[in-house]
């Protein structure tokens, strides 16, 4: 055999030996060992890449040295949007997050002193007597002021968005005296609440006297025309129902609820009315041609078309509503109606903040805070199904 015949056997490819074949079970912990090999040599060579010594020209600069002054500026230059937000934030921490912090803290405090920071331990005794109306003084009670504050809220607040939907829909059809009737009718919005809600009590008060009832009231003079006889809407001896140790003042009840419906008109009424002027008129005219009622216009055009407007005010109005006092300071007085029977979660908080019981009062406005903050979520959840957004 010649030299160069010898060269090409060697040349060429000689055949592989055969690969030993394993089992589906042992191949799986093969690959699972060569997948974790591979992870260790990645992060291996990434950590050799920090602590590798860089190339002095890769630290070069491509410019002339910057001062510290300009460096300075250019800084505060890429941050220019923090500076903007800043007295904001500064504000919101101070007077929102910081107080919703040390409520959370102090609520759990027992026989809390803000004078003095002094208490003799941690637990929930707060929300206990809180809850259960133990807590040791002639007070407003929690429950009772919980009780009031829902049913006026659940109440008052979709009774006002409805008829500020239907005011805004007549407004809406009446051009010339469009803009008299939207003066007239945000009138009570820039009224002080304390002093609005001192005259509406006398259209309800009884002013008389052992002897002589000098009147009973504009309300109870024309329910007087059917025959009804005057009933004791604002003063002691109201007309009341009692469910356990609960009083429900029914008259005191119906007095509050059509104030808020008044009071809240003027606001919803500019944001609906606002909201409908923008809703492109092709859909009436359709509407008109297919000879919809005005009911049908209006529960399947305009009330879905601003739908988003509608759920804006029953969220801020059933926040508004969980926060209410002067309104009812304004009708009922300082100590809302006898002894708190009219009192408000805010008055609650109010009046133990008086009494120098801290303790209750961060209890109490930590328990708002969660409720508000549930009746929240529950109605973002309702009203996102039925919100249209254009």
């Amino acid at each position: 055999m010649t030299e160069n015949e010898k060269d090409m056997i060697e040349a060429e490819p000689q055949p592989e030996a055969p690969k030993k074949k394993h089992n589906r079970f042992v191949q799986y912990f093969i690959n699972l060992g060569a997948r974790i090999k591979g992870w260790f040599v990645d992060k291996w060579l990434a950590v050799k890449d920090v602590f590798k010594k860089k190339p002095k020209d890769e630290y070069a600069y491509s410019g002339p040295e910057l001062s510290k002054g300009e460096k300075f500026r250019r800084g505060l230059k890429s941050q220019s949007g923090w500076l903007f937000v800043a007295p904001a934030l500064i504000l919101m921490a101070v007077f929102t997050f910081y107080p919703i912090i040390a409520a959370f803290i102090n609520s759990f405090k027992i026989d809390y002193s803000s004078t003095t920071g002094a208490f003799k331990g941690w637990g929930f005794d707060n929300f206990v007597h809180v809850l259960t109306g133990d807590t040791g003084t002639a007070g407003a009670n929690f429950v009772q002021c919980l009780v009031n504050t829902l049913v006026l809220t659940f109440i008052s607040v979709p009774l006002s968005t409805l008829l500020a939907l239907l005011i805004s829909v007549a407004l809406n059809s009446i051009k010339r005296i469009q803009k008299a009737y939207q003066t007239i009718l945000f009138l009570p919005y820039l009224t002080n609440a304390l002093a609005m809600g001192a005259v509406f009590a006398t259209f309800f008060k009884i002013i008389e006297t052992p002897s002589y009832t000098e009147t009973v009231g504009i309300v109870n003079i024309v329910l007087g025309w059917f025959g009804i006889r005057p009933i004791y809407w604002i003063r002691g001896g109201a007309e009341v129902w009692t469910l356990g140790s609960l009083t429900i003042p029914w008259a005191k009840y119906i007095v509050t609820i059509i104030y808020e419906v008044w009071s809240g008109l003027p606001f919803k009424i500019l944001i609906l009315f606002s909201a409908m002027q923008s809703i492109n008129k092709q859909y009436y005219d359709a509407a008109k041609v297919d000879g919809a009622s005005r009911w049908t216009v209006l529960w399947k055009i305009t009330a879905p078309m601003i739908m988003p407007q509608i759920s804006y005010l029953l969220v801020t109005g059933i926040m508004g509503g969980m926060k209410q006092y002067s309104a009812v300071v304004g009708l009922f007085g300082e100590t809302m109606g006898q002894a708190y029977e009219m009192g408000t979660m805010v008055g609650y908080l109010y009046n133990y903040i008086e009494l120098g019981q801290m303790g209750y009062a961060f209890a109490g406005s930590l328990m708002l805070f969660v409720i508000i903050m549930i009746i929240t979520f529950i109605n973002n959840k309702i009203t996102k199904k039925r919100t249209t957004y254009r």
